[in-house]
């Protein structure tokens, strides 16, 4: 299984702008195939950092989403809307059970 974090930071009051987009982002990656989870977090601390957290059957599905047309379409409108370029960490998960 395989996590995705991407930390954005955004430009001041460019809130609205961004969780608009992301919410559409969200809705749909969250109807891949090859989704598990993926969702955007707000930090408590820093009213402009966000985070989508991201988590996938394996590195195939997170690929199969770069691909899609919402990705595509929407992820590139992120990029005026952020101090710098979103910094991501592509994690495995550990098969830790009880």
């Amino acid at each position: 299984m395989i996590m995705l974090i991407a930390k954005n930071t955004l430009m001041e009051g460019k809130q609205k702008e961004f969780t608009e987009l992301a919410e559409k982002l969200v809705l749909a990656t969250r109807k891949e195939a090859g989704c598990i989870a993926y969702d955007l977090v707000a930090d408590q601390a820093d009213a402009c950092v966000y985070y989508f957290v991201e988590k996938y059957q394996d590195m195939k599905a997170l690929e199969e989403h770069r691909a899609t047309a919402h990705f595509q379409s929407i992820v590139p409108q992120f990029g005026p809307l952020r101090t710098k370029p979103s910094e991501v960490s592509i994690c495995d998960v550990l098969p830790f059970t009880e």
